[in-house]
């Protein structure tokens, strides 16, 4: 298992991009400000984009200060250059940790 981190941008920031097929175990969304923020979230095949086809996670807010972790019942399975991406409504707001296994 391995871990990936990253900060959020206010455009379609990657999360992850699988090298080779990849499961994804959890990701975990920091908001280090003072004031609530929103996320969206992606996962896309290669050749893929974000977009409303896309979206896993749509405009959730984490209150200031807090943490929304996301661990799936079924692992997201990423086949070779898919990808994990997200924004959020300020950029450096959001910090990511990714927890993933490569298979």
């Amino acid at each position: 298992m391995a871990i990936a981190n990253v900060q959020l941008g206010t455009s379609a920031t990657a999360i992850l991009t699988a090298a080779s097929e990849t499961a994804i175990l959890s990701l975990v969304f920091c908001n280090t400000t003072a004031s609530d923020r929103t996320i969206t979230v992606y996962a896309y095949a290669s050749g893929g984009s974000a977009g409303d086809l896309s979206t896993i996670i749509k405009d959730l807010t984490i209150p200031s200060k807090d943490t929304f972790i996301w661990t799936g019942d079924e692992k997201l399975i990423l086949d070779t250059s898919g990808v994990i991406s997200g924004l959020s409504d300020a950029a450096t707001s959001i910090s990511v940790a990714v927890n993933y296994k490569v298979l």
